[in-house]
């Protein structure tokens, strides 16, 4: 009889304890997190997109929460990349994470970012946000009419034409990081600006019949010669 008494006291403080456990961590409110990116490649100043990540690009991730009750500063960040945490990036007030994207696979990359408060206690684990490596690009612009921009430019005789390549998501910090190669219909152009090697100015003289030619456009980073594009244009000369 003594040992049941016993046993009957100690349910009730035993139940309390447990609700009281419940009852504190039902008090922590569950945060929603997005996450937003840039990636630091070369894009031109007139280029209202989001520049995009490349082999060996830098990248920033920014975490969001959507919560008042928390101060971001003093929330503590827990960054993964493919899965493995970020011991050196994570942390309180670590609301941006800095990587490199792999250089030498086109694969994508996971990252997700989990959130506590001080005393440890999780408030919100984001989505997977994934990103892949893309290839720079080159884009011709011109000052004559095209319906087929970047593919096709009727040009008539006695004409001055110039174009312009615009390199896209380089890693580089100015245009003058990147050799151009142009060439037209095989030949290397002659006609290029020393000064401006992303200008071309195609000088057409008089033409007696329609004929084709490609004009291509080669582009190189100089500090890494494994980042290149090419874009191949089709000139139709006119009389």
């Amino acid at each position: 009889m003594i040992r049941i008494k016993k046993i009957n006291y100690l349910l009730p403080i035993v139940i309390l304890c447990l609700l009281s456990t419940v009852f504190v961590q039902g008090q922590t409110p569950e945060i929603s997190i997005t996450l937003t990116w840039s990636a630091d490649t070369y894009a031109p100043v007139d280029y209202m997109g989001k520049s995009l990540p490349t082999k060996g690009s830098s990248v920033k991730v920014a975490a969001v929460i959507n919560s008042l009750e928390f101060n971001p500063q003093e929330l503590i960040y827990k960054w993964f990349l493919n899965d493995h945490i970020q011991k050196s990036d994570s942390g309180q007030n670590k609301q941006v994470f800095q990587f490199n994207m792999d250089k030498n696979r086109s694969i994508k990359q996971s990252i997700k970012v989990k959130i506590e408060n001080s005393e440890g206690i999780l408030l919100g684990t984001s989505s997977y946000l994934y990103l892949k490596p893309q290839s720079p690009e080159i884009i011709l612009e011109t000052n004559i009419f095209s319906e087929n921009p970047n593919e096709e430019y009727k040009i008539p005789s006695e004409q001055e034409v110039k174009f312009i390549a615009k390199p896209y998501f380089f890693n580089i910090e100015t245009i003058d990081e990147l050799n151009y190669v142009w060439s037209l219909n095989g030949k290397i152009g002659s006609q290029v600006n020393n000064e401006n090697p992303n200008l071309f100015t195609l000088k057409v003289g008089k033409i007696g019949e329609i004929s084709k030619q490609d004009l291509i456009i080669q582009v190189e980073n100089k500090n890494n010669s494994s980042e290149k594009a090419q874009s191949i244009t089709k000139i139709i000369f006119t009389p």
